[in-house]
Formats: C-alpha cells, sequence, structure tokens
C-alpha cells in the first residue's frame, strides 16, 4: 500500500511537466546565415578582446593567491601530526600554528575564488 501511494504521489507531481523536445539549427541554416552575420560580428569581437584579455590577465594575478590557499588547506592535518607525534621534537608550537592557518585557509580559499569574478570585470585590483 505504501509504494502505490508513493508512485500516485510521484506520478501526480510530474504529471504537467513534458518531455523536452530538442531544437537545433541545421548547418545548412549557419552556413546561409555565416556571410551576413560575420561582417558586424568580427568588427565586435576585435573590440571586445582588449576587454577580454585585460580581465583574464587580471584573473590570473589572483591565481597564486588560491593556490596557495590551496596547499594552506593541508596544514591543518600536519598541523595535528605536528602537535601529537612531533610533541617531543619542539614542534608543538609549530603545530599550534599550523592548525591555525589550516582553519583559516578554506574561508580565504572561498572569498579569493569568489572575488575572481570582480577581477574578472577590472573591479578589483
Amino acid at each position: 500500500m505504501k509504494r502505490l501511494l508513493i508512485i500516485v504521489l510521484v506520478a501526480i507531481a510530474f504529471m504537467g511537466t513534458g518531455i523536452p523536445k530538442a531544437k537545433a539549427m541545421d548547418p545548412v541554416t549557419i552556413g546561409i546565415l555565416a556571410p551576413i552575420i560575420l561582417p558586424y560580428a568580427i568588427p565586435v569581437a576585435e573590440a571586445a578582446l582588449k576587454y577580454a584579455f585585460k580581465g583574464l590577465v587580471n584573473a590570473a594575478k589572483g591565481t597564486p593567491y588560491i593556490l596557495q590557499d590551496m596547499i594552506g588547506v593541508f596544514l591543518l592535518p600536519v598541523g595535528f601530526l605536528e602537535v601529537t607525534l612531533g610533541l617531543p621534537f619542539g614542534l608543538f608550537a609549530n603545530g599550534c600554528s599550523n592548525i591555525g592557518a589550516g582553519i583559516v585557509a578554506p574561508f580565504k580559499l572561498g572569498f579569493h575564488t569568489f572575488m575572481l569574478i570582480p577581477r574578472m570585470f577590472c573591479l578589483y585590483q
């Protein structure tokens, strides 16, 4: 009885949705439209190229921060190892600082990843 009730509820939930149909343009139409569109598209693309390149260069300046934070995530287990196994060797203080850096690293990673978008639009240097 439970299964029948679940099947009926799922069927009612999906009753109004239709099957999506593919909408594609055939290659012949693209070939016909290309001589019409290209004379207008090429100058626009050339004008946008310098802005797109500037945005990519700014985004590339932010990627070392992301890589540094990705490596920083691994400081948390290294810090725990230093605190536990390295205690007799005097690595407790270094382990505590690595634990702190490892806890903060995912948040910094999220921030620097989120800030790539303003960097690409040249809003943040």
